[in-house]
């Protein structure tokens, strides 16, 4: 028994001359890894939307920068009882990852419009690039943005039903010849090619 002991002593004095010791098991960590939004995120350029009403869905407009004062902003929703439309910016965009250099100058995000459905029908969302403000207006200045100016209106036409899955696409000539042209100031939109 003698042997025995003298043995456990000589290896666990043989552990602690190499220098080898247990490593702690690390303390489970509380902070989440940031996942991007979900949700339907349309191509930039889509120019008809359909949604079921209680859907939202958003189409991706060109990248700017808050910190030199890009900005995008809807100024007006032909039928707002048929949808809601809003911009969505960085994080806030569908598939972007949060980031704290989102509003450093020279830092560009995501925008995007966002629509929900909200009852069965047809309406037009018109969505303006602006700088130097977060109140977005037809006659706003766009002049030395990050984008090359005059950056062209937006317009989107959205239908909603009563279900299914939201869908965009871009314009078609089947489309445009059924929709009468509206003009609601000095700039006027221009169906890209």
């Amino acid at each position: 028994m003698t042997a025995l002991l003298a043995t456990g002593a000589l290896l666990m004095s043989g552990c602690a001359l190499s220098g080898e010791e247990e490593s702690p098991t690390p303390a489970p960590t509380t902070e989440q890894t940031p996942t991007p939004r979900e949700g339907t995120l349309l191509p930039e350029g889509t120019t008809e939307v359909e949604v079921a009403a209680d859907e939202t869905v958003q189409v991706a407009l060109p990248k700017g920068s808050l910190g030199v004062g890009d900005y995008w902003g809807v100024v007006s929703v032909e039928d707002d009882s048929i949808i809601e439309a809003d911009v969505a910016i960085g994080e806030d965009v569908v598939g972007e990852l949060p980031s704290d250099t989102d509003e450093e100058e020279g830092g560009t995000q995501a925008f995007a419009v966002e629509v929900t459905g909200l009852s069965p029908g047809e309406t037009t969302v018109r969505v303006l690039y602006c700088k130097r403000t977060r109140t977005v207006s037809e006659r706003c200045d766009q002049s030395e943005g990050t984008l090359e100016t005059p950056v062209e209106p937006v317009e989107i036409r959205v239908r909603v039903g009563r279900g299914g899955r939201a869908n965009g696409r871009r314009s078609s000539p089947e489309f445009d010849a059924r929709q009468p042209r509206r003009t609601r100031s000095p700039l006027t939109y221009r169906p890209r090619n």
